[in-house]
């Protein structure tokens, strides 16, 4: 199976999460942007639509000071007076009053052309300045007469129409106010002023192009004011849902386009700004390239960053690994130059003194090969004492001469079964009942020469006969049991016991002899092997070879009397 990069996958998953990280920021810093520019611009405009509104407020107010200057006129109450005394309406009397009037509107040089006076009196006569812009004075004077009952001040009525002298429309709203003496309070008639539409968009029409526009509408969203007439007198239904919605903000989004507000404070009316979206927000398509130059550099810097860092970490860990799979060669030979970064260094160091220690217990696992093979030698050699040999073979002999053939040829059984086990074993490890079996011919032949001089007993544990143990350990023990009990001049009981414990094979041979002393113990264990004779020591060393350092054997003094030696093994099985 094809096995993947772990540092490729790595820094592909940190250039994801930075790259969705750089996403994050951008959308983030856009939407804020988009927010703030926004803000901005419905500030900016929201300035401009409150100079807006003061300015049309006070044209508003200045139109209601002319009817109020109109309306309390002294002249004009006196001539209305003496008509209402029952005296006829001279066309004197008339030009009069209608030459008060435009005297007054023509006061008023930015204006008087979009204004018409129109003057009723309580009997039905009518005194205009123009009638460019008239209506029903009969029908008006019976409305606002009712609505104007009992007030001073004056009332604007919505837009109305009139056709001109060239065919068009004319667009108009009205000032209307009673026509009260001064003092008396006496009502004389009704005046009205039409004010044409045009006074209000003057204002805003310079203001107006194809990504903006303006309209007026009344607190029912009634357009007023437009520069497109065939919407006047409809109703912006967006400006009504949002101020119905929401009384607190000055604006909203209706069609792809922001819609600004302002109130004309005192007369219900509100001043409408339309912007285009895409307009208003111009600013952002900058922000925006910026935001999209600025990420794709970021993600070509992160990706050039990270491309540079996986190079520089993978360069120290590919020769690492090359150094590793020549090492899997066999070349222990091999060392990682340091490097200049401190993990990387670490690692190098590391190795290199792995590679040293391998280096080092191959080396002593070699000398130590040399050395148990030595010592196999020696033991293989030396197991069988040419001494014990030549008194064998003796005692053979003499009871061949004595006659005694069943005895000689039993010892020749013996001898020769010990012969063939030693000559022809060459494992390292038996099973402890094989040894046994050895130990069992050796003491057949030992007994046959020292009648009556010794006795030996297995106290032998059932689940340690299966163990594997180093062939030829036990009689050396055994001989030397023997050979130093003979001078205690009496029976020496030789016991052999082997037991489990600890998850190690605990096997120990004691004797009633002589015993031997702790200065003769020091002494066997600081003697240097010897390659002529197997020993104490030999076993000892072949022990912690073959099992470990932990492992050998210790003598002891045996309790009453005689010593006892305990081999620690290795538990095989």
């Amino acid at each position: 199976m094809k096995k993947r990069s772990l540092i490729l996958q790595l820094f592909i998953i940190l250039f994801i999460i930075l790259q969705c990280l750089i996403i994050f920021l951008g959308f983030s810093t856009y939407k804020y942007a988009e927010t703030v520019i926004q803000k901005e611009v419905i500030q900016l405009n929201s300035n401009m639509l409150q100079q807006l509104a003061i300015r049309i407020d006070q044209e508003l107010k200045d139109v209601e000071v002319l009817a109020s200057r109109i309306a309390y006129d002294t002249s004009i109450i006196e001539l209305l007076k003496n008509s209402s005394d029952g005296e006829s309406v001279s066309k004197e009397q008339i030009q009069k009053i209608e030459g008060i009037m435009a005297g007054y509107i023509w006061s008023y040089r930015n204006t008087a052309m979009l204004i018409d006076a129109h003057l009723i009196d309580r009997h039905g006569n009518t005194y205009s300045t123009s009638y460019s812009m008239s209506s029903n004075q009969e029908a008006d004077l019976a409305i606002y007469s009712k609505i104007l009952e009992n007030r001073t001040d004056s009332v604007i009525f919505p837009i109305k129409t009139s056709q001109n002298a060239l065919g068009g429309t004319n667009y108009f709203f009205q000032v209307v106010r009673n026509v009260n003496a001064y003092i008396s309070k006496q009502n004389y008639g009704l005046l009205l002023l039409n004010v044409n539409e045009k006074l209000l968009w003057d204002n805003y029409i310079r203001l107006t192009n194809g990504e903006k526009g303006f309209s007026i509408v009344d607190n029912n969203g009634v357009i007023i004011s437009h520069k497109d007439k065939d919407q006047m007198n409809k109703t912006l239904n967006s400006f009504v849902e949002a101020n119905n919605r929401n009384k607190l903000e000055n604006y909203y989004l209706k069609d792809g386009k922001l819609h600004i507000f302002h109130q004309i404070n005192g007369y219900g009316w509100y001043i409408v700004e339309s912007i285009s979206l895409k307009s208003a927000m111009m600013p952002l398509k900058k922000i925006e390239f910026f935001l999209l130059a600025f990420g794709f550099l970021c993600v070509l810097l992160t990706g050039l960053a990270l491309i540079v860092v996986a190079k520089k970490i993978a360069k120290p860990l590919a020769l690492l690994t090359n150094k590793m799979t020549e090492f899997n060669n066999g070349d222990l030979s091999i060392q990682i130059p340091d490097s200049t970064y401190r993990e990387f260094s670490e690692v190098s160091i590391s190795f290199n003194e792995l590679i040293h220690r391998v280096n080092y217990l191959l080396e002593e696992n070699i000398n130590n090969e040399r050395q148990k093979r030595l010592l196999e030698l020696d033991f293989l050699q030396a197991q069988i004492n040419p001494h014990f040999i030549y008194n064998t073979l003796s005692s053979i002999r003499f009871y061949v001469e004595m006659g005694k053939h069943e005895a000689a040829e039993e010892m020749l059984y013996h001898f020769s079964k010990l012969l063939r086990r030693v000559l022809s074993r060459a494992d390292e490890f038996v099973p402890l009942r094989d040894e046994i079996n050895h130990l069992e011919d050796y003491i057949a032949l030992q007994k046959m020469r020292y009648s009556n001089a010794f006795t030996v007993e297995f106290l032998l544990d059932k689940n340690t006969l299966d163990a594997q143990i180093p062939s030829f350990i036990l009689q050396p023990i055994i001989e030397n049991a023997i050979f130093f009990g003979l001078q205690a001049n009496r029976l020496i009981v030789i016991k052999v016991k082997a037991e489990l414990a600890d998850n190690d094979l605990y096997i120990s041979i004691s004797d009633n002899g002589i015993g031997i002393s702790q200065e003769k113990i020091t002494e066997i264990f600081s003697k240097e092997v010897q390659m002529n004779r197997v020993g104490i020591l030999n076993v000892h060393e072949r022990i912690k070879i073959l099992c470990g350092g932990s492992y050998g054997l210790t003598i002891e003094q045996n309790q009453p009397e005689g010593s006892k030696i305990i081999l620690k093994l290795r538990y095989y099985t």
